[in-house]
């Protein structure tokens, strides 16, 4: 019945990373650019100017309004998926240390959410190299954790097939 809710709560959290993602490719995207929370390897202060003037104010508006509420939402979610996975599949210190990397993952996703909206706010033309370094830092931080937690998500997962499949 838990597996159950689990798979639910994981289906959940990838219904709502693809509407996300839709959301920011239909309606955030800007003379082929997407959106800066998108990039997984960063990006510096021309990318981010050229990316932000090219964004209309409509679009402005949606980035720090209906964007920014649903990329606080989705990272909770995501976050309280992994960390149940994570309480099924383990046990002591390496619990502990998977339930540390999710904490990093959601502190470094609010982090990038919160600088993110902070260059936005400044426009294009009052960036600053360290603002937007910054920004961009917590991006790469964000999807290298959570690549990292995906992967121990799968090998613990493939773990508990094959104990299974033992028994």
């Amino acid at each position: 019945m838990i597996g159950d809710r689990l798979i639910w709560l994981s289906l959940c959290a990838t219904l709502a990373f693809a509407a996300l993602a839709g959301f920011s490719e239909v309606y955030l995207r800007a003379e082929g650019m997407g959106v800066l929370d998108g990039r997984l390897w960063g990006y510096d202060l021309a990318d981010a100017r050229a990316y932000l003037a090219a964004l209309s104010p409509e679009q402005t508006v949606l980035y720090l309004g209906q964007f920014r509420l649903a990329d606080t939402a989705f990272p909770a979610l995501l976050a309280l998926a992994l960390l149940l996975w994570f309480r099924r599949w383990s046990a002591g210190g390496l619990r502990l240390a998977l339930t540390l990397a999710v904490a990093l993952y959601l502190g470094a996703d609010y982090t990038e959410n919160m600088l993110i909206a902070r260059l936005v706010e400044l426009g294009p033309a009052r960036l600053t190299e360290q603002a937007v370094a910054t920004a961009s830092l917590f991006t790469q931080v964000k999807w290298t954790i959570l690549a990292a937690c995906f992967g121990a998500a799968l090998l613990l997962g493939l773990r508990a097939r094959n104990e299974r499949n033992v028994q």
